[in-house]
């Protein structure tokens, strides 16, 4: 995901004498007396000050990839990178620190060193934060934002600017109020995201996409045949092909061929539909999330068999659902987003649909009593994504809704 430089905002007031900040005599470092990580602040040039906090934000993020890559885990603290990762420890005071004299303070600040930039992946306790998980740490919570926003949730923040600057999990540096939250907030509703309501329904939410409580006796027992890269669903299906699982009668996929079946040339096991929810009334009754779908091997690419409900050509270009992948070496995950108009459609063809971009590929086309009425087919589309760390093996892999108006379904997955 590209960077995405922060707009210069011009500020203006009394400046005053520049302070060093005293850093930590546990690990023995101290600032250098007369030198800044970049070319000082002045009354003439106050946007050099952000512009000098980006850069310190993405060298810690280097430093924060090169410790993961080792040590296969993400840091404690961002002292843990001093001074292996980060040989400057300059580079963990903001240039507005230097000249207020502030730093990040309380229970958030790093036990080792003064710094002034947030690490939210901290291992804190969350105390009556998460009344029904205190013993959860910060880092337990950003997990959990994660699965549902993705590689948005900020790793470090750097609150002394106005907007707060932010390192995304991804590398981004993007600009947000005090909550960051209000980012994501068309496509999430900030409350799902406070660590209170993420802990209450994690054991809700287990109960529902648990393998054991769904209903496989009803679906086609998978083929012994089936290849271990055809991705095993079956603990995870809440539709089945021959039911109107979104309403009306006769509106099924019973038209669908099912067992092993090659479609969009790629072969992948057919036979139930695993439906999340959305903002859709007629999808409240599904799930947001569906996680732990078991993977345990490396591949180079992974191709999903989909498509969505309830969408409109209104809703061409929206991010309605998303893969997190989870690697088995470390605790990196990748989100793969999949986008309305680019990636599938309605499974029924629509009227005024503008014609199909580059990418978006139709891998099953058919009818049913709906659709004949309509006039119009119904068909599944399929979604390649290339891995880009194919040498790691993913451990598993989670399907997330974006909660926007269309609802997106999975009828399978097959790596390669």
């Amino acid at each position: 995901m590209p960077r995405q430089p922060c707009r210069r905002k011009n500020a203006s007031g009394h400046w005053f004498v520049t302070l060093l900040l005293a850093l930590s005599s546990a690990i023995g470092i101290s600032l250098p007396s007369a030198r800044a990580q970049s070319a000082p602040t002045t009354p003439e040039n106050p946007g050099a000050e952000k512009e000098a906090c980006i850069k310190n934000l993405n060298q810690i993020y280097a430093a924060i990839v090169a410790y993961q890559k080792d040590k296969k885990d993400l840091p404690n603290w961002l002292s843990d990178l001093v001074p292996e990762y980060l040989t400057d420890a300059n580079v963990l005071v903001c240039p507005v620190c230097r000249r207020t004299g502030k730093t990040e303070t309380g229970s958030l600040a790093d036990p080792k060193i003064s710094s002034s930039y947030l690490f939210e992946f901290c291992p804190v306790p969350l105390g009556r934060t998460a009344p029904t998980a205190p013993t959860k740490t910060r880092r337990d919570w950003k997990r959990l934002q994660m699965g549902l926003v993705g590689s948005i949730v900020p790793v470090v923040r750097c609150r002394h600017h106005n907007p707060v600057l932010n390192l995304a999990f991804d590398g981004t540096v993007y600009e947000s109020p005090v909550f960051w939250e209000n980012v994501v907030s068309n496509r999430v509703n900030q409350a799902d995201l406070t660590a209170a309501r993420l802990f209450a329904k994690e054991s809700d939410t287990a109960s529902k996409t648990t393998p054991k409580e769904a209903p496989t006796q009803n679906f086609e027992p998978r083929d012994p045949k089936a290849p271990k890269e055809l991705l095993d669903l079956s603990g995870f299906y809440n539709a089945m092909f021959t039911e109107s699982w979104h309403g009306s009668k006769g509106n099924d996929l019973a038209a669908l061929p099912t067992g092993l079946q090659t479609l969009g040339g790629v072969e992948f096991d057919v036979r139930g539909i695993i439906q999340l929810g959305s903002k859709s009334p007629s999808a409240s009754k599904f799930p947001p999330q569906i996680k732990g779908i078991a993977v345990h091997q490396k591949c180079q690419r992974i191709h999903f068999l989909h498509a969505a409900g309830f969408g409109t050509v209104a809703d061409e270009g929206k991010q309605i659902s998303s893969c997190i992948v989870h690697f088995a070496t470390n605790q990196v995950r990748l989100e793969i987003p999949i986008y309305y108009g680019r990636d599938l459609r309605n499974w029924h063809l629509l009227s005024g649909e503008p014609a199909p971009p580059e990418g978006l590929k139709v891998a099953w086309t058919g009818q049913n009593d709906v659709s004949k009425a309509a006039g119009n087919a119904i068909r599944l589309f399929i979604t390649t994504w290339t891995n880009l760390v194919p040498g790691a093996e993913v451990e598993s892999l989670d399907y997330v809704s974006s909660m926007s108006s269309p609802a997106p379904f999975l009828i399978a997955i097959t790596v390669e």
